[in-house]
C-alpha cells in the first residue's frame, strides 16, 4: 500500500513538474547546413556571417579540440563553395568566429599569445581581424573588454549596437552569462544576467542583433531534453525572462550547442551529434569496405556537424 502511495505522489509530482516546465514548439525541423560541403562528417560548429549573408565563418576541430581552426565559405550561384581556412589561422587554436554587424570586423577567440608573452596552451584571448567584404585586411588585433581578472571573457557575441555578450566559467561547476555595454565608443564593466544562477551552468550564448531574445546552452536546467540543451531568454523592457527549452525539434538526447544566428535572427544554427539509430542495408546483402568508410566518413558518424533551423515563428510566452 505505501509503495503504491509512493508511485501515486511520485506521478503527481512528474505530471505537475512537466506542466510547470516551459518548451519552444517550433513549426520547422532541424536540418544539416552545407551538407557534404560544410557538414561533410568532421568536426564543426559555429556558424557566423556576413552582413549580405554570403560569407559564412565557422570552426573545424579535432575531436578532443587539440587542433581548431576557422574556415570560411561563399554563397555561389549553386550552393556553398568548397571551405577555405581564413589566412590567419592555423598555427595556434582559433575558434568562435564573430561577424560584426556592419560586416568590418571578424572577432575570434585565440591563444595565440599577446605581442611579448610567452605560449599557453589553452589559453584563450579575443582578438579581431578587419574585414574588406569577404577579405581579411589585417593581422590580429588584441580585443580587450574591461573585466576584472576573474572573469574570462568566452563565446563572444555582438549585438547591432555594439553591446558584447559573453560567458565565463570558474572552471569548477559555474558558468555565467554577462555583458559589457557599448557607451559612447567605450566597454562599461560587465553586468551578469538576471537569470544566471550557481545552480545552473549557462555558456555559448547568442544575440540576436537587436536584443530582443538570447539563446545559450545549459546541461543542467530543469525540463532540459539532454546532456546539453540550447535555451532562449527573451528580453522584456530592461530585464530578461525566465529561460526556455528549445524543444524537442532542436534539442536532442545528446549535446546540442555552438548557437549562430543569420543576420536577420530568423534562423538558428547550431551543432549536434547525431549517430545514425538504424541499421545499414548494403547492396545484394554484402558489407564493403567502401559502404562501411562512407557511413563512418558521414554526418551521421556521431561528431559534430552544423544544423539550421527556421526559428521565425519564436515568440515569448
Amino acid at each position: 500500500m505505501k509503495r503504491i502511495l509512493f508511485i501515486l505522489l511520485l506521478l503527481t509530482y512528474i505530471t505537475t513538474y512537466a506542466q510547470d516546465v516551459k518548451t519552444i514548439t517550433l513549426k520547422d525541423s532541424a536540418r544539416i547546413f552545407g551538407k557534404g560541403i560544410i557538414s561533410t562528417g568532421d568536426f564543426v560548429f559555429n556558424a557566423s556571417f556576413t552582413p549580405d549573408s554570403k560569407t559564412v565563418y565557422f570552426s573545424k576541430a579535432s575531436i578532443n579540440f587539440g587542433y581548431i581552426v576557422i574556415f570560411s565559405a561563399t554563397q555561389a550561384e549553386h550552393g556553398w563553395t568548397a571551405p577555405k581556412p581564413v589566412g590567419f589561422t592555423g598555427t595556434y587554436r582559433d575558434t568562435d568566429p564573430f561577424v560584426s554587424a556592419d560586416g568590418k570586423r571578424l572577432y575570434f577567440a585565440s591563444d595565440r599569445p599577446f605581442k611579448g608573452a610567452p605560449f599557453k596552451d589553452y589559453a584563450y584571448h579575443y582578438y579581431y581581424v578587419e574585414l574588406d567584404g569577404d577579405k581579411v585586411v589585417s593581422d590580429p588585433i588584441p580585443f580587450i573588454l574591461p573585466v576584472p581578472p576573474e572573469i574570462k571573457p568566452t563565446y563572444l557575441s555582438l549585438a547591432d549596437n555594439g553591446n558584447a555578450y559573453f560567458f565565463s566559467s570558474d572552471g569548477i561547476a559555474d558558468a555565467d552569462i554577462y555583458v559589457c555595454k557599448l557607451k559612447d565608443g567605450q566597454y562599461l564593466p560587465p553586468e551578469k544576467l538576471p537569470f544566471n544562477d550557481k545552480k545552473y551552468i549557462d555558456f555559448d550564448p547568442v544575440i540576436a542583433g537587436d536584443e530582443s531574445f538570447i539563446i545559450f546552452c545549459s546541461p543542467n536546467r530543469n525540463g532540459g531534453v539532454g546532456s546539453g540543451d540550447l535555451w532562449v531568454s527573451f528580453k522584456k523592457d530592461t530585464t530578461w525572462t525566465a529561460p526556455i527549452n528549445m524543444g524537442s525539434k532542436i534539442n536532442t538526447q545528446g549535446n546540442d550547442g555552438a548557437p549562430g544566428l543569420s543576420r536577420d535572427n530568423k534562423t538558428l544554427y547550431f551543432t549536434s551529434f547525431r549517430e545514425i539509430t538504424d541499421r545499414p542495408v548494403y547492396k545484394d546483402g554484402k558489407v564493403t569496405a567502401d559502404a562501411i568508410n562512407k557511413l563512418m566518413h558521414s554526418t551521421k558518424n556521431g561528431m559534430r556537424s552544423i544544423y539550421e533551423i527556421d526559428i521565425s515563428d519564436l515568440k515569448a510566452f
